[in-house]
């Protein structure tokens, strides 16, 4: 069996709030996690929620399934790819780390889509980053992310890499994306996926006197704005529902929204399509 397919890349607009709907430790409304990496993640079914919605027409059920019929069209999870990390020269970085890296291309292969970049590090040491050749990152050898400090290395992969992820998903800007590229250790990239995410307050307030009810704190996490996510959506060529061919021709490039609190902003992102 042949399969079609594209992979679909999300980059925040706004913060995204993707959530589980069960409390961990002071968080009430954490961010959806991977198990084994524990990296932020978008589930498939959020994405296949908006996308049925913005192609309604009378073969949603046919691509997108019914409660008693799959649909042609397949989608994976959106997983991380490159994470905001506030940097003290550069303003902030678009980090990444080899196994996310790996993974694209891996699944890009697998899926008979085009690999998106040639090259990429398969390690990187703990103490080091890359970055692309001028990187606004670096000064005197050295970059600076949150609270921790690196050798800069400039390193030919790391243009490869941003100027390859450039053209997909900044092709009126690339600079302003390359410039800021780096790329760092997996066990460096864990520590950040895990503190580099957003915590916000928010409370519920009366509506005659305006003061916050009981129980009307909680605390919410997001996925800061500018990370980039990618996933897959998958059809078998063969595959026809009603008339629905497999094929992903009416897949746009264009504003999304995605997760909880879209009344307030939140999950607006920029989705690009690369077949």
């Amino acid at each position: 069996m042949h399969l079609s397919a594209a992979i679909i890349y999300l980059h925040a607009i706004t913060p995204v709030h993707s959530g589980t709907g069960q409390a961990a430790a002071v968080i009430d409304l954490p961010i959806a996690r991977e198990k084994a990496t524990g990296w932020p993640v978008i589930p498939a079914s959020s994405l296949k929620g908006v996308l049925r919605a913005l192609l309604g027409s009378g073969e949603d059920d046919a691509r997108f399934g019914s409660k008693d019929q799959a649909g042609a069209w397949c989608f994976g999870d959106q997983r991380i790819l490159c994470l905001p990390v506030r940097s003290f020269f550069g303003t902030f970085a678009y980090v990444t780390c080899p196994l996310a890296l790996a993974r694209l291309c891996r699944d890009a292969e697998a899926l008979g889509a085009e690999r998106p970049f040639t090259q990429a590090p398969s390690s990187v040491d703990e103490q080091r980053i890359l970055v692309t050749r001028g990187s606004a990152l670096a000064r005197n050898g050295k970059v600076y992310l949150e609270d921790l400090d690196f050798d800069a290395a400039e390193e030919e992969v790391a243009g490869v890499v941003a100027g390859a992820l450039a053209d997909i998903l900044f092709g009126d800007s690339p600079d302003r994306f390359t410039e800021r590229f780096a790329i760092v250790a997996d066990s460096v990239f864990d520590y950040l996926s895990e503190t580099a995410t957003e915590i916000t307050a928010r409370v519920r307030l009366k509506e005659d006197t305006k003061t916050v009810e009981s129980g009307g704190l909680w605390y919410e996490e997001a996925v800061p704005a500018e990370a980039i996510f990618w996933g897959a959506v998958v059809a078998a060529d063969h595959a026809k529902r009603n008339g629905a061919v497999a094929g992903f021709e009416e897949l746009k490039d264009g504003l999304v929204q995605i997760g909880g609190d879209a009344s307030t902003g939140r999950g607006l992102c920029r989705m690009v399509v690369q077949r």
